[in-house]
């Protein structure tokens, strides 16, 4: 392919996105400076429907798909996603080609007050959108009241300052990345708020028979971040658990190890079972299996089905 033919990058239109996008097209224009690479904005369906709450979309990827159909269809060679909003299980024809860095992978809290989580008065109203973060909120604050919020990260705050919660518990990445740090009232500690699968990892899609594509993605990927992409989302698919199920998860690489920790708990909180393993990094998706394995023999599947049958 000429290199006058865009490399074209599919991504959603939000601010986040948007910096993952223009992160990745830096990184392929420092790798190969000749290169025409352009974004391609698509809007997902949980960009369009910002009222359901995201429990309710099920498990399909509603803010990957429309990507991922701009890459299977053409329109683009390569699909740049929050690696926690991806489906472990991706569309026929296309292949985790690549991460970038990974970001810090803390939740954190964004508190109106400057309260810290313990310190909140009793009955305050803490919002997300993540059944992971409900669950670990009511496990350490069962007297908060949980609320609803969607939106992207600036309609979060917006809506925090217009009084509709007393506190927010974000992706400490996104606030990062977009300059929004000084708005974080408390970096929530990873005892207790272990993240998402994928948090603070941008992933990178293509077509399995893009083999040009695949190497230029490959190129400028961080290798610590794609082996903990690979044990992570390998643990999810193992206890089938969906993008928005009560599991936290966090694979650390160091040198040719790689550790993977993780937790699966009941809606409520009151129960939590919690595992790691270590292995060889290149036995990342092995890793994730086993211990998801290990996590389903002490009851942890039981707890994923009925968190979502809480949802339904």
């Amino acid at each position: 392919m000429s290199e006058t033919t865009p490399f074209t990058i599919a991504t959603r239109g939000s601010k986040l996105a948007l910096w993952q996008a223009n992160r990745t097209r830096e990184l392929l224009l420092a790798a190969r400076p000749e290169q025409n690479v352009e974004l391609l904005t698509v809007e997902s369906s949980g960009d369009a429907d910002q009222k359901s709450e995201l429990g309710r979309f099920g498990r399909t990827g509603i803010f990957t798909a429309e990507v991922d159909n701009a890459v299977l269809s053409g329109r683009a060679r390569c699909g740049v996603h929050s690696l926690k909003d991806m489906t472990t299980s991706l569309p026929e024809g296309l292949v985790l080609a690549g991460t970038l860095a990974r970001g810090p992978v803390e939740d954190v809290l964004v508190s109106r007050t400057g309260a810290h989580l313990m310190d909140l008065p009793v009955g305050a109203r803490v919002a997300t959108g993540s059944v992971r973060r409900i669950a670990m909120l009511r496990r350490r604050r069962p007297d908060l009241q949980i609320v609803g919020i969607r939106g992207n990260v600036d309609t979060r705050l917006s809506k925090l300052a217009r009084g509709e919660a007393d506190a927010l518990v974000m992706a400490r990445a996104g606030l990062v990345r977009l300059g929004f740090d000084a708005h974080i009232t408390e970096v929530l500690d990873l005892e207790h708020f272990l993240p998402a699968v994928g948090q603070g990892i941008v992933g990178l899609t293509c077509r399995s028979q893009d083999i040009e594509a695949q190497k230029r993605l490959s190129g400028i990927t961080d290798e610590a971040s794609y082996f903990a992409a690979l044990a992570e989302r390998a643990l999810l698919a193992g206890l089938h658990g969906g993008c928005n199920a009560p599991v936290g998860a966090q694979a650390r690489c160091v040198e040719s190890a790689l550790s993977l920790r993780a937790c699966v708990l009941s809606l409520d909180g009151r129960e939590c079972i919690e595992e790691a393993f270590v292995g060889s990094i290149e036995e990342a998706e092995r890793i994730g299996r086993e211990l998801a394995s290990r996590l389903a023999q002490r009851g942890a599947k039981r707890l994923i089905e009925s968190a979502r049958a809480a949802q339904a």
